[in-house]
């Protein structure tokens, strides 16, 4: 099974959505449509709530990997790790469409798990061509 990694985005609606909703970023939207039309499964990596089942209802929120310590985002990256883990079989291959900072303590922790890069060191402005010559 082929499974879409994203990103949350910083830019929410306000109040209670289902995760695929809540985020609304440009970037965000574009990723989610891509994915959702390419893979077989699609969770979204969430600063605050860890790995999020897109139709799961959350709340808005102002956590970011960006201003966590790194102590905090590798223990946010064991908890990914075990839930990615829990969600899907060895077999399966690992398509994430995130930030270093999402992606760079996960990784190692998925064991050996097929792992994929489609946007690696390309820019947001590049990211976003990318989704639109793909859409």
């Amino acid at each position: 099974m082929r499974v879409g990694l994203i990103a949350c985005s910083k830019t929410k609606r306000v109040g209670r959505y289902k995760a695929r909703e809540l985020y609304c970023s440009p970037l965000f939207r574009f990723a989610w449509q891509y994915t959702s039309q390419h893979f077989d499964r699609v969770f979204i990596l969430s600063a605050k709530y860890g790995l999020l089942d897109p139709e799961r209802r959350v709340c808005d929120y102002d956590t970011t990997l960006n201003t966590m310590t790194i102590d905090a985002r590798k223990r946010w990256s064991v908890q990914v790790a075990k839930q990615i883990l829990q969600k899907t079989n060895t077999s399966d291959e690992l398509h994430l469409f995130c930030g270093k900072k999402y992606r760079e303590f996960v990784v190692a922790l998925l064991r050996g798990q097929k792992c994929f890069y489609p946007l690696h060191g390309l820019g947001i402005g590049q990211q976003l061509q990318w989704y639109k010559e793909r859409l």
